[in-house]
């Protein structure tokens, strides 16, 4: 089955998958949110195993719930999700997320961990309870491939970056897609308003040249809401002055870039990152034939100069952002406090509190129970654990306390969260 054209090109992860499963000789299947199979590559099967499972009553309903469920798990953790199916096979859920897209993850697995003894068999036989001839699944699941956790994490971990690779490039083609529109809609609307003013285009550089002074002001402050929203209109104002004509808004365009190269270096960017891609961008618009990839183009770099200019701006604040969030973490199960952790960069409660604000909008104390839930959420997969051991293991000695904030980051309480694990 087919993907929808919506907001994710499945075509080119159809063909890197297919490519994935040969070289890695695993079974791969990309599903839904409600579990249900949308694509396999060609010329490929499920395992004689699986099969097997699905031809009984009910066995494909439970596989779905198996998928959906890892499905949902790998979306939370925004990472591969190893887990063992309803029947006892090893698998593992890749999560594909797209802002505005329905929740999907690609399936790989269908193997062992170990090789078949008389333990796993036993395993197998109480995974399969209602399968009355255990002997032909038995003979089935020796003809599994056994691989060590190792390579299998391995093959998730790339499985996760091809993925996210191309999840990206999409996202950036949706990105000038709409950039082209609103420039298209923003040019329009300029057009027609000029007509009703019954102002000519044909006036003189004196207003854009106004205008690109204060763009280029905003590019030396780093003032990134300002400067998108000034080149906006100076890209419309260039538009509707040049009538559209490539020739002069490439001539100008490239002019634009070098004078916003320099206004970002100014700014705090770094010189040699700058140039280069100054250089890629220059190479790139001769062979450009649309206004509108012209804009698109201009746009994008100047976000990356900002990007480059903040960065450097910021460094220091990351750093101690960094550090204090390294040392919650390596603390997290200790009494500690804003004081504890402002002490230890030695600087202010308060101006740590502002970094906190400023860089990951939370407090110092949210972050350390947020860093508290997430260890605890890890604890609970741990059958020897009570809910009360995991309390105490993370740094809350109070255990109603410790249900109330669980509750507030999971949306269940710490029992009820165990009790869906086991």
């Amino acid at each position: 089955m087919k993907l929808e054209a919506d907001l994710f090109e499945f075509k080119y992860l159809e063909k890197i998958l297919g490519s994935f499963s040969k070289a890695t000789g695993l079974h791969i299947e990309a599903v839904d949110d409600i579990g249900e199979t949308f694509y396999i590559p060609d010329k490929t099967d499920r395992c004689e195993f699986c099969q097997y499972i699905r031809s009984h009553p009910n066995g494909t309903a439970k596989c779905h719930a198996s998928y959906r469920q890892a499905t949902l798990e790998a979306a939370k953790w925004e990472e591969p999700y190893f887990f063992r199916c309803h029947a006892g096979l090893v698998l593992w859920a890749v999560p594909i997320i797209m802002p505005g897209a329905p929740l999907r993850s690609i399936i790989c697995g269908q193997v062992l961990m170990w090789k078949p003894d008389r333990f796993l068999f036993q395993e197998l036989k109480e995974f399969n309870a209602r399968i009355h001839n255990f002997e032909e699944l038995k003979e089935k699941a020796k003809q599994l491939e056994v691989i060590s956790p190792s390579r299998s994490q391995a093959v998730a971990d790339t499985l996760f970056v091809v993925v996210n690779h191309l999840i990206k490039r999409d996202i950036h083609i949706l990105e000038q897609i709409d950039t082209k529109k609103k420039m298209q809609q923003q040019i329009r609307k300029d057009l027609q308003d000029r007509k009703k003013l019954k102002v000519s285009v044909l006036n003189d550089y004196g207003a854009y040249l106004k205008k690109e002074r204060s763009f280029l002001r905003d590019i030396r402050l780093g003032d990134k809401t300002r400067a998108e929203t000034n080149l906006n209109s100076l890209l419309t104002y260039l538009f509707t002055k040049t009538v559209g004509d490539k020739t002069e808004i490439r001539v100008r365009v490239i002019e634009l870039a070098t004078l916003v190269s320099r206004a970002a270096v100014e700014g705090g960017a770094d010189a040699e990152h700058v140039m280069a891609m100054l250089k890629e961008f220059n190479k790139e618009v001769e062979k450009f034939e649309q206004v509108e990839q012209f804009f698109c183009r201009i746009q994008t770099l100047v976000a990356e100069f900002l990007g480059d200019s903040l960065s450097m701006a910021d460094k220091k604040h990351l750093s101690l952002v960094n550090d204090a969030k390294r040392f919650i973490v390596e603390n997290h199960p200790k009494p500690i406090k804003i004081e504890d952790v402002a002490a230890h960069l030695f600087i202010s409660a308060s101006h740590l509190s502002r970094l906190f604000q400023r860089e990951l909008n939370c407090t110092v104390n949210d972050y350390i129970t947020r860093v508290r839930v997430e260890r605890a959420v890890e604890l609970m997969k741990q059958p020897e654990l009570n809910v009360e051991q995991v309390s105490k293991a993370i740094g809350f000695q109070n255990q109603s306390y410790f249900a109330k904030f669980f509750r507030r980051y999971i949306g269940v309480t710490p029992l009820a969260y165990r009790n869906s694990l086991f």
